[in-house]
């Protein structure tokens, strides 16, 4: 499971390597909200020094996102379902937005679950107002 911090840059490790067909694969990420169904599409430049072993994105959730550079604007905090896809691009110019790379989707190479949570200043309290008990007699 992947977990990702709303508002902050958050660092995704995977696996692609064994599943990807192409030398230096262009890797298009896509999150669907399992709340509401949309689709939120961005591409990331993978940072591992390992490339045989492990796959490591940086990936930034952010307002107003550069979707072609590790950026993306999640909507409701919860669960979501990823896919990544390897794609036949060469690079990422000519293209204003990563859902554009969708027609070059080659295969899938990794899909499973991502948990997003609310941003750290965020804080949800509980403040009851009622001082009514309420008893259940049994007579």
């Amino acid at each position: 499971m992947i977990r990702i911090n709303k508002g902050e840059v958050n660092t995704i490790t995977v696996t692609l390597y064994e599943n990807s067909t192409v030398a230096n694969p262009i890797y298009l990420f896509c999150f669907n909200s399992q709340q509401t169904n949309v689709d939120y599409y961005f591409i990331a430049n993978d940072t591992s020094q390992y490339l045989r072993r492990y796959n490591q994105f940086e990936v930034t959730e952010t307002t107003n996102p550069d979707t072609l550079n590790g950026e993306v604007e999640l909507g409701n905090e919860g669960f979501y379902n990823y896919y990544i896809y390897q794609t036949n691009l060469q690079s990422t110019s000519g293209l204003t937005n990563a859902s554009e790379a969708v027609q070059d989707i080659v295969k899938e190479v990794e899909n499973g679950l991502v948990w997003v949570v609310p941003e750290a200043t965020s804080t949800i309290t509980y403040n009851p107002q009622s001082n009514t008990a309420i008893v259940y007699n049994n007579d």
